[in-house]
């Protein structure tokens, strides 16, 4: 299978870009059922004008990584809830299911011919997996494609942010934007959904704040979620993690991982409503999501229709404690380096 580790690249300063390797995995549902997968050099695809995934949006995709252990192992984490959120994503726009072995031995075979760019244990870096599904076959009106394409491609990256977790950033309310309906996709990692987040992103890059927090689109009273990642809030006097629920937030299997840690350190988590006021009340609020893993926030502000200040929420100044400890058992699971007592990783074979 070869080793990981043994392209020639800056291991130490990947960042988190695209980069060539050696090959992306590439299967096609026709005629009620998947063929057979293939690794594909090319990192181009021959596609008909009249495909849906150009016209209607039929597509959707996923995030996970793959990390070499100190035994020279590499394991994915956790593909199997990769593969039944796809599948949601896939049912909601009416594209054909991957069944969870299918998609979780794809992985495995995408990581294993591109074992070399494994990032090498103790570098901070991972393989980055993108696995992408839409409609390849053509329609000129709106209805299904007849056709499907599911690729895999693969990337080695760096911490989102050089040397791991960040110094808090400074965040922004939107009101002008909306992320998802009510009754819409915003559950569903659908590639819309992040289209409708690059106006409202750069704007509030142009103002200093790095990344943006969405409220629900009826009211613009509850949190919902920040542009790429979920939201949580610390309490720690009363040992609290909560984060919102909402049939339009993205399900994160981050979040889903970290609520689990919370709960075997002791933290009572709550999965609910979260009003826009309450953001005083927490010590400690964090962005979470594959590519970043957790991103501590130091402020949230919200501006009024004139643009003067509204309101602006502060929190821990630096990494707070419970953040920390959060992060470092998750990243520590991952790389092999404490027991795997949820059965999380998957070893490459």
């Amino acid at each position: 299978m070869g080793a990981p580790g043994t392209a020639d690249l800056p291991w130490e300063d990947l960042g988190f870009e695209l980069r060539t390797t050696k090959s992306h995995l590439r299967m096609v549902y026709k005629d009620g059922k998947w063929g057979e997968a293939k690794l594909v050099e090319s990192p181009y695809l021959n596609l008909h004008i009249g495909a849906t995934a150009l016209h209607y949006g039929q597509s959707c995709f996923e995030g996970l990584k793959a990390f070499a252990h100190e035994d020279g192992s590499v394991n994915m984490f956790r593909p199997d809830e990769n593969a039944k959120r796809i599948k949601r994503s896939a049912e909601r726009v009416m594209m054909p299911e991957i069944p969870i072995d299918m998609f979780v031995k794809a992985c495995n075979d995408v990581v294993k011919d591109n074992i070399a760019y494994v990032p090498p244990y103790g570098s901070g870096g991972a393989l980055y997996l993108r696995p992408l599904l839409f409609g390849s076959g053509p329609r000129i009106g709106l209805q299904p494609a007849d056709e499907y394409t599911f690729i895999i491609l693969v990337i080695p990256v760096g911490d989102y942010y050089k040397g791991g977790l960040a110094k808090p950033v400074d965040g922004l309310i939107v009101d002008d934007f909306d992320r998802a309906a009510p009754k819409g996709v915003g559950a569903a990692k659908v590639a819309g959904n992040y289209a409708a987040d690059l106006i409202p992103n750069m704007e509030a890059k142009k103002k200093g704040f790095p990344i943006c927090l969405y409220l629900d689109a009826a009211t613009h009273t509850l949190v919902e979620e920040f542009s790429t990642s979920n939201f949580i809030g610390i309490d720690n006097e009363k040992k609290r993690y909560i984060t919102p629920a909402s049939p339009s937030i993205l399900p994160s299997i981050t979040n889903k991982s970290l609520q689990t840690i919370a709960k075997d350190m002791g933290m009572a988590v709550e999965q609910r409503n979260v009003a826009v006021e309450e953001l005083a009340e927490f010590d400690e609020v964090v962005a979470c999501g594959t590519a970043v893993v957790i991103i501590p926030i130091g402020s949230l502000t919200r501006f009024c229709q004139s643009g003067e200040e509204m309101d602006r929420f502060k929190f821990s100044e630096d990494i707070g404690e419970t953040t920390r400890k959060l992060y470092d058992q998750l990243r520590s699971i991952q790389n092999g380096e404490v027991e795997d007592k949820h059965n999380w990783n998957f070893k490459v074979a």
